[in-house]
């Protein structure tokens, strides 16, 4: 179950989030709407501990995310696509992450097959265009074989049918009791 509660971010005078409060429970896919600048993605990284709160709590399933031992096989997360080198192959990229977090190398394989990368694996990202990455976005959230997902604006780039494809993805991760957020697109 991911739990935020009286959460609230300010960077001086302007808040970012204000005393945000919901709970996200198993087999439930969450989004966010709201515009640009309202705190969405800001609210992800206050979950994810890259940020730290001025108020309030975030937690998943009752610890927060600086204190989980296998983060990667818990909390699996999208926020910029982009952040993976260029001159790395998407493969490469996933075993990095992977034998870091001591995940087998034939779950590389597996996420790189579930999200349609099978066929690019060896090549370099910086020739990937903007869905490509994101399904190695995508890609690098599941490794950890997670039971909860965070994306941000996880369908950006993706053509009508990587988003079919995403939102069956979701359907499915969803039935198996697991929980993901992100902000609807």
């Amino acid at each position: 179950m991911i739990e935020v509660g009286n959460l609230s971010k300010h960077y001086g005078n302007k808040a970012a989030v204000d005393d945000l409060s919901f709970t996200v429970s198993p087999g439930r896919v969450t989004g966010f709407l709201g515009p640009n600048g309202a705190g969405k993605s800001t609210t992800m990284r206050l979950i994810l501990g890259l940020d730290r709160p001025s108020g309030g709590t975030a937690t998943i399933d009752g610890v927060e995310y600086a204190d989980l031992v296998e983060p990667l096989r818990v909390v699996g997360a999208l926020l910029e696509a982009g952040a993976v080198h260029p001159g790395r192959s998407a493969r490469n990229h996933l075993l990095y992450l992977a034998q870091n977090q001591g995940i087998a190398s034939r779950r590389v394989d597996e996420v790189l097959d579930l999200v349609g990368l099978h066929d690019v694996a060896h090549d370099r990202v910086g020739g990937f265009s903007l869905g490509m990455r994101q399904r190695l976005g995508i890609a690098s959230a599941l490794l950890g074989d997670p039971r909860v997902l965070i994306l941000d604006e996880p369908v950006n780039g993706l053509d009508p049918d990587g988003i079919f494809w995403f939102r069956n993805l979701m359907k499915y991760l969803a039935s198996e009791g697991r929980r993901s957020l992100s902000p609807a697109t």
